[in-house]
């Protein structure tokens, strides 16, 4: 019983919040019924949908500022240092893998064409959450057009073509990326 009238009510809320109608209601022409103001107040805007499309705007900043750093290694070859950027951008365990592919590259010597850079796009992925996370980004990242060469020039690796899952969370005030996967596919659309 419940759950009946909880339903019931939840529909009602979501019907007025949405500003539809259920089917079977008289239809609303747009001019004013009898008994009905002429005068239509629109709704607030809605705080959490800015904050959340927010969020979202900074967890792309987030990977994509992490991408530029990782560039540095994985495409150019420059291992002078880890990027300590990344630090602020990443956490745990997303931030270890990072950690784990810049010491693999570094000891194979491998980077990519001078000029070239991976095709990546990105997108919010409402719904999606891991371990907790606050906001999630999909992504397709296009790296055929950067093999990996080894010190010769010869190529070690081909560019694939990935979908990923990015989740973020807040550690130490900062928003950082600390989870994701990845999986080849032939083709990346998102959803």
């Amino acid at each position: 019983m419940h759950r009946s009238v909880f339903a019931v009510v939840a529909l009602a809320v979501s019907l007025v919040l949405a500003g539809c109608s259920p089917e079977g209601s008289s239809s609303d022409d747009g001019s004013p019924r009898a008994g009905s103001p002429s005068i239509s107040v629109p709704l607030p805007p809605s705080s959490v949908g800015a904050e959340l499309d927010a969020l979202y705007a900074e967890a792309e900043q987030v990977f994509l500022r992490s991408l530029e750093l990782r560039d540095q290694f994985e495409l150019r070859g420059d291992f002078s240092e880890f990027p300590p950027e990344l630090n602020d951008l990443l956490a745990d365990r997303y931030l270890a893998s990072v950690h784990e592919l810049y010491d693999f590259y570094k000891d194979k010597g491998w980077h990519s064409p001078e000029g070239t850079v991976p095709i990546t796009t990105v997108k919010p992925y409402p719904g999606a959450s891991k371990a907790g996370s606050e906001v999630a980004l999909q992504a397709c990242m296009d790296t055929r057009p950067t093999p990996s060469l080894d010190h010769a020039g010869q190529i070690v690796s081909e560019g694939k073509l990935y979908r990923l899952e990015l989740f973020f969370g807040h550690f130490d005030g900062k928003l950082k990326l600390f989870d994701g996967s990845s999986s080849e596919v032939l083709e990346c659309a998102l959803g």
